[in-house]
């Protein structure tokens, strides 16, 4: 009777830490790449976005710099997720905060809002491309800074297309007033300060590190909101930038020159979505800098 008490108990417990399980999801806050294993060492699978909920699997390793991983199903594939971009939610975050209150503190992260209209948009990464945890996102900046001295003087909306690539680590108020951005505000991001109409975002600190088209009027190596991917690609391929995977439109990345902030183990300096819909359109594009 005693033995088969304990068999009870025993599988009632696994029922328990299987229904936690199956509760239990990781959600991104940040643009971020699935990894086939836990840390910057491993392969990028592909690029996953802001706000998404996965299955967790159960699984949680940390980095030599302290940093979570979870192991997560997307599809049919599997892959890790750094927590500096993700969050475990459901019964075993509470699990993990356990486990937590043992170990060294870890870095506080707060929620990275996708790049696109009001939105915090600058992709971060400690070791970019194939070295890093992000595929670009925003990664909130603790202190406080001090706006840029001087606010751009009002000027008119561009009355033809923009080519913006010309205008990638420029200075920031310079090339808002160059291109007659008149609207500015300031977000919680790598780069907090934004100049915008309704169809771009120019975003940074001293210099423009992100850029975001949205809608017409603008375009970079080419490539506009409105065309179709593949005319899009080839821009992108002539202008000599490198292709990387991506599960909701293309990527691409930039090689990193004398100007660059960051340069990653490939040599890249930032990396360019393209949004597409349904239909193979375009619906927006991305620059975004890595940051070390």
């Amino acid at each position: 009777m005693k033995n088969r008490v304990i068999r009870v108990m025993a599988m009632a417990t696994a029922l328990m830490l299987m229904l936690g399980l199956a509760l239990a999801e990781v959600r991104t806050t940040g643009d971020v790449w699935l990894r086939t294993g836990p840390g910057l060492s491993y392969d990028s699978v592909a690029i996953l976005k802001t706000g998404k909920s996965y299955e967790y699997l159960g699984e949680s390793s940390v980095d030599e710099r302290g940093v979570a991983w979870y192991k997560i199903a997307v599809g049919d594939k599997t892959g890790w997720v750094s927590s500096r971009y993700s969050e475990l939610v459901g019964e075993a975050a509470a699990n993990e905060e356990d486990k937590d209150d043992e170990a060294a503190p870890a870095p506080t992260e707060a929620p990275a809002s996708q790049s696109a209209l009001n939105a915090g948009i600058l992709f971060s990464q400690e070791a970019p491309a194939d070295g890093s945890e992000a595929a670009p996102e925003a990664e909130p900046v603790e202190e406080v800074r001090e706006e840029p001295a001087q606010a751009p003087a009002p000027a008119p909306a561009p009355a033809k297309t923009v080519e913006l690539s010309g205008y990638y680590l420029n200075n920031l108020v310079e090339a808002a007033n160059e291109i007659g951005l008149i609207s500015y505000r300031q977000v919680e991001s790598e780069a907090p300060y934004q100049y915008y109409d309704n169809s771009l975002i120019l975003a940074g600190n001293q210099q423009v590190e992100n850029i975001v088209v949205y809608g017409g009027g603008y375009e970079v190596y080419g490539v506009s909101v409105g065309m179709n991917i593949n005319a899009a690609r080839a821009c992108l391929n002539a202008a000599g930038l490198d292709y990387v995977e991506s599960m909701n439109g293309v990527t691409y990345e930039h090689r990193a020159t004398e100007a660059s902030l960051f340069t990653d183990a490939k040599g890249h300096d930032s990396c360019i979505n393209v949004w597409v819909d349904e239909t193979g359109t375009v619906t927006e594009v991305d620059w975004s800098t890595y940051t070390g």
